[in-house]
């Protein structure tokens, strides 16, 4: 839900605030900005502005400023903290926010969805001409994307939204330091009733760079996903935000300026909240960069879903920003879909959409009534209809979805099939059930008529479709693998394949984890890394999108961000590189967690937080050692094995690198030592492997050797056996004479076998044997040097340093080490000036 700022409730949230959090953030010297010398070459311009909306615009010329609120603020919010350098580039942003016409003119191309008039409030607007100049509201993030996108360009990011509004003095509001008034901004209390103006109607109220209206009227969409604590790892240039939501089932996207029910205090530069992109909001607008969009590939998109919520029944207006989400009705749209005609000339639409409401959807396609079905497990309306003779588009259609207790009116365009072939029918999909979690994944079940190939089949996984593996169990069934999740969880899929005459079909269902299954095992690993030169934790949990409700160090909360769905950086480390913390990490419902760390030393290159050394055999190079280390941003430049030069490939894969050439007898102990193009440089010791043997005649490999976890190990085994898949009925056994090992099919890749148990001390060869239900003989394999791939694995924890019993605890302001930023967390803590003179906390 956003952050919720009406004006007793912040001003009791900041005193909250303030006195839990002053002791809990790292002092923070912030440097300076420095202005270019006259001397200095201009910094050139970039590429013209991209837009072709006609939108006017103005060049922000790059530069450095400092983002955030100090310690000092008591109107700001702990997630404006701690204030920190940021240096962006040059880029032109719109001079004032996208307005009524302009967005009317994406809508009337078909590229936009029309803002939902409502009816009272700044929405009622939207098509009255005498509000052509006003800044467009009702609008999400998805639709303010859309239309940026349509017009060349894109959302600005939230460091140059701030950068553009405050400038390189680093401005408390965009016109100064002087408190909002009714002559500068659009706030509560400057119009009765609350209500836009027209863009450009304050000039008092310009920035630095002469944009206006960044304070107030409406809050403005901004690029980045949002977390409270991602300030305290932003990059120190052109940062992008987290990657991905800090929780992937209830995303947050960030708001900027204030809006015209926010109090004074949220006209600052430095205010922000957090909300659903897929909120449409009365005082929501958004302005765009007149460039195209750049993200990196990992980074995570958002949802094809709009929520709306129907008018207020006291006054007919929507939802503001500022009032608090829980129990409020809604509507919602997601993906859309249609397909080819049957031979009546009848076409199916699948409609995602969910309402809060109970009732019947009434649909129309190009004004034409349809008959619809609704699935409540995969919130999912199917409608079937005559296909229209026209459409008011070339190349969809436009449907009309009116939601259950009336008062929203839904709009979709699924594009119309190219590719139809004549008889096109539907498929009947009889029976989808999930099974209960296991190792980690859940099998589901797909009966279906007729008999399909189905060439796509992906599953819904937090903000989007994605792949997931299946084998056919017959014409007319199917099994697929998804990852675990919680009991009573439901999964929704997206099918698409043909039949043997070529035909295509499209198909939509559900299924739920039964509620009567173990619950899936918790799974966290920490490792220690450097992220923007500062110390900080890698947290991966599983299952993924179940992220925990805190982290902390000595009870100091640490800042998180999410970088995938089941991955943070939490941080910054407090404490000196080299000594050890406690990490207790927490999950809603269950007990927390506390496992030591060592705190790395990031003052150098940069450090690696994960690496194994891999030993084995390969047919043409013969020994070969696979280094694997992340992060992987950085190639590997050299590997040498006792000083003998390796040659290394890589494996296509970042961060994987496969090295020949390795010295020395079968069995010898061998450094391994690279180093990454940006200067780091590591070693470790393995055992060089024996490959003179031939390669078994059964097609068994022994791929890879790792860490579990603490006290178990890990090896993949290779088979030829194309019919070893999940699913498949088989026996098994791997022994290597003092330890059984515990074996699973891998979900994806045929043939592939995982298998764990604890780590053996002195084992023996291992045997590994499949025997597939009704053949004669198990197909076995023995690796004789599965021993010497032992010894070479690392230890897979450090062992800890020996402690006194019942240390003292770790007084939280010892961090502090001069009189300055001791004083700075007053009350929290004191300095003592009687030698020697340190940092404690308060009685």
């Amino acid at each position: 839900m956003h952050k919720f700022r009406n004006i007793i409730l912040c001003l009791a949230a900041c005193v909250i605030l303030l006195a839990i959090g002053s002791c809990n953030l790292p002092f923070f010297t912030p440097a300076t900005p420095t202005s270019t010398p006259e001397s200095e070459e201009p910094e050139p311009d970039p590429v013209a502005p991209a837009n072709t909306d006609g939108a006017e615009t103005i060049r922000i010329p790059g530069g450095t400023f400092l983002m955030g609120s100090a310690e000092s603020d008591t109107q700001a919010d702990e997630d404006e903290r701690p204030v920190h350098q940021v240096s962006v580039g040059t880029f032109y942003l719109y001079t004032h926010e996208v307005t009524n016409e302009m967005y009317a003119a994406c809508a009337a191309a078909g590229a936009c969805l029309p803002v939902n008039e409502m009816d009272s409030g700044p929405t009622t607007h939207y098509s009255d001409d005498a509000y052509a100049e006003y800044p467009v509201v009702g609008v999400d993030w998805n639709m303010a994307r859309s239309y940026c996108t349509w017009a060349g360009g894109r959302l600005p990011t939230e460091a140059e939204w701030e950068y553009a509004a405050r400038g390189t003095e680093s401005l408390l509001y965009p016109w100064g330091a002087e408190e909002p008034a009714c002559d500068r901004v659009n706030m509560l209390g400057c119009s009765v009733p609350p209500d836009v103006v027209a863009v450009g109607s304050y000039l008092l109220g310009n920035s630095p760079f002469e944009v206006w209206d960044l304070s107030g009227n409406v809050w403005e969409w901004v690029n980045d996903w949002y977390a409270e604590g991602y300030y305290a790892l932003s990059p120190a240039v052109d940062p992008l935000g987290p990657y991905a939501p800090v929780d992937a089932y209830h995303p947050l996207k960030v708001v900027r300026g204030g809006g015209l029910y926010a109090a004074p205090e949220q006209m600052r530069s430095a205010a922000r909240a957090g909300t659903s992109p897929y909120r449409a909001y009365d005082d929501v607008g958004f302005r765009c960069v007149a460039e195209g969009e750049n993200l990196p590939e990992e980074y995570t998109e958002t949802r094809e879903r709009h929520e709306m919520v129907p008018p207020d029944p006291l006054d007919g207006g929507g939802e503001t920003l500022e009032e608090p989400e829980d129990e409020i009705p809604y509507v919602s749209m997601g993906a859309s879909n249609a397909t080819c005609p049957d031979d009546a000339g009848n076409i199916t639409l699948y409609l995602e959409v969910e309402s809060s409401e109970v009732g019947e959807y009434f649909v129309t396609v190009d004004d034409i009534p349809f008959t619809c079905t609704y699935d409540e497990g995969a919130h999912l309306l199917t409608c079937t209809g005559p296909q229209p003779a026209a459409t008011e588009y070339p190349d969809e259609y436009h449907v009309q979805i009116h939601f259950p207790g009336g008062g929203i009116i839904g709009h979709q365009y699924p594009e119309i099939p190219t590719d139809c072939p004549v008889g096109f029918m539907e498929p009947f999909i009889l029976d989808v059930s999930a099974s209960c979690p296991e190792a980690g994944w859940v099998t589901v079940n797909f009966h279906f008529e007729p008999s399909i190939v189905w060439e796509s089949t992906r599953y819904l996984e937090g903000l989007s479709y994605v792949d997931m593996p299946c084998w056919p169990l017959g014409a007319n069934q199917m099994n697929c693998i998804v990852p675990a999740r919680l009991p009573g969880d439901t999964y929704s899929f997206s099918l698409h394949g043909v039949d043997s005459s070529g035909m295509g079909y499209v198909a939509y269902s559900s299924a739920a984890i039964p509620v009567d299954c173990a619950m899936v095992e918790r799974g966290t690993s920490l490792e220690p890394f450097c992220f923007e030169g500062q110390p900080t934790v890698h947290v991966n949990f599983v299952p993924a999108g179940f992220p925990p409700s805190s982290v902390s160090t000595f009870g100091v909360p640490l800042g998180c961000i999410g970088m995938t769905v089941n991955d943070q950086y939490c941080g910054p480390l407090p404490g000196t590189a080299g000594s050890d913390t406690v990490i207790t990490t927490c999950f809603p419902g269950e007990p927390c967690q506390a496992r030591p760390l060592t705190i790395p030393d990031c003052s150098g290159p940069g450090v690696l937080h994960f690496l194994e050394m891999l030993p084995g055999c390969y047919e043409s190079l013969g020994p070969v050692v696979v280094i694997h280390y992340a992060p992987a941003d950085s190639p590997l430049v050299s590997a040498g094995a006792d000083g003998v030069a390796l040659t290394c490939l890589d494996d296509a894969v970042p961060g994987w690198y496969m090295c020949s050439g390795l010295p020395g007898a079968p069995g010898t102990s061998t450094t391994i030592d690279f180093c990454l193009a940006d200067g780091t440089c590591m070693n470790d010791t393995i055992s060089t492997p024996d490959c003179s043997e031939a390669p078994p005649s059964s097609g068994f490999r022994l791929a890879a050797i790792g860490c579990a976890s603490e006290t178990n190990i890990y090896f993949i085994v290779d088979t030829d056996l194309a019919w070893l898949v999940p699913g498949a009925h088989y026996t098994y056994a791997a022994e290597d004479g003092v330890t059984g090992y515990s074996c699973t099919v891998h979900p994806t890749i045929p043939g592939r076998l995982y298998c764990a148990a604890a780590r053996p001390d002195s084992p023996g060869p291992l045997q590994v044997c499949v025997q597939q239900d009704g053949a004669p003989a198990p197909t076995c394999q023995t690796f004789t040097d599965y021993p010497a791939w032992i010894a070479g694995l690392p230890p897979c924890v450090e062992e800890p340093e020996p402690v006194e019993p019942d240390p003292e605890p770790v007084d939280p302001c010892s961090v502090h080490t001069d009189e300055f930023s001791c004083n700075t967390d007053k009350p929290a803590c004191r300095w003592i000036y009687t030698s020697p003179q340190h940092c404690e906390s308060n009685p």
